[in-house]
């Protein structure tokens, strides 16, 4: 079962303190406190739809206010993935931070990014089933993502990023696309923003690899301490993934990956249950442990700081030439030609 949807009480706060409406009448028949948004970490979707059903139905609001209120959010309201957009490599890993990892913020939406017609296109898809509600909470991710980009850019993002919105043009319409520094579409087959794929390489100027991989790890952890039940797979490639980001953020000292016995105590499970598990989903663990070295391995190598060796032990091989064999045997060349190619 995926966790539950939800969103970071952040959102509600922020939208208090917004002053769009005074706060009995932002909070009126939602069952929530200020009290309780300023000391819960996050709040059920339909709570949060029914602020935003009393913003929408206040005479004398912007149509933007959903866009508006998306520009005053920082980097800090959206912690650990906030912090893994604005310190990742290049803008493309930054855009692929915010679309793996968003459900860490708010699960009520999910994301899928493509390429499509040389653009990289991260669609805003809704879960929850309520329209309003949808279209509010697309208009502020949608500039929250805007912001983000304009930081590593270092200037307004420009007609080059383009917002394209389900909803028809509002009446106001200049007031509401003045909101967005991108081009604004309306009438769209889905909520989603855009940028060029010749971006997809830039070089983040707030690139800090530490901070980038710990904050990763934060966002997997997240994600995971709060997920209802899972399939032992996903569990297993998660404690494995989380070894693998603190590794390479410096957290902790070098160590080979966590054991299958030890992952499977860490479940709460013994070895021979966690065996059954997998089996039964048709995994295992060194299939696993071999997927994601690989996928590592991949990205790794296109780190120029880091040699062979280090990559290596990064990955918990003992000899480098041990993984060298494995590397052969999954891209059919040594890594160092990989690396050239």
């Amino acid at each position: 079962m995926p966790i539950p949807l939800e969103i970071s009480t952040a959102y509600a706060r922020l939208t208090l303190q917004s002053k769009l409406l005074p706060v009995d009448g932002l909070l009126e028949g939602t069952g929530v406190t200020a009290d309780f948004l300023m000391s819960a970490d996050y709040i059920d979707w339909p709570k949060l739809a029914a602020i935003f059903h009393n913003i929408d139905h206040q005479q004398g609001v912007s149509s933007a206010w959903a866009a508006r209120l998306g520009g005053q959010f920082s980097a800090s309201a959206h912690g650990s993935l906030g912090f893994a957009a604005l310190s990742a490599p290049t803008l493309g890993a930054a855009v692929e931070a915010l679309a793996e990892f968003y459900p860490a913020r708010v699960s009520a939406i999910a994301t899928e990014l493509e390429l499509a017609d040389g653009r990289y296109v991260w669609h805003v898809l809704d879960v929850t089933g309520d329209t309003d509600f949808a279209r509010s909470l697309a208009e502020i991710v949608l500039k929250v993502v805007e912001s983000l980009l304009a930081a590593i850019l270092g200037h307004p993002v420009g007609d080059n990023v383009v917002v394209s919105l389900m909803r028809s043009a509002p009446a106001a319409v200049e007031e509401f696309v003045g909101a967005y520094d991108a081009q604004v579409l309306f009438d769209a087959t889905s909520n989603s923003i855009s940028i060029p794929a010749i971006w997809w390489r830039l070089p983040s100027p707030l690139h800090d690899e530490s901070m980038y991989w710990a904050n990763i790890a934060k966002c997997r952890e997240l994600i995971t301490s709060r997920e209802q039940q899972s399939s032992a797979a996903v569990i297993v490639r998660t404690h494995l993934r989380i070894h693998f980001d603190r590794q390479i953020a410096g957290d902790s000292e070098q160590m080979p990956p966590p054991t299958q016995e030890a992952v499977a105590a860490a479940m709460h499970l013994t070895t021979r249950t966690l065996i059954r598990r997998l089996k039964k989903e048709g995994s295992a663990y060194k299939e696993i442990l071999e997927e994601l070295r690989r996928d590592y391995a991949q990205t790794l190598l296109g780190n120029a700081r880091l040699t062979v060796a280090d990559i290596a032990e990064l990955l918990g091989y003992k000899e480098p030439a041990n993984f060298g064999r494995a590397f052969r045997r999954w891209f059919g060349s040594s890594p160092a030609l990989w690396r050239r190619r």
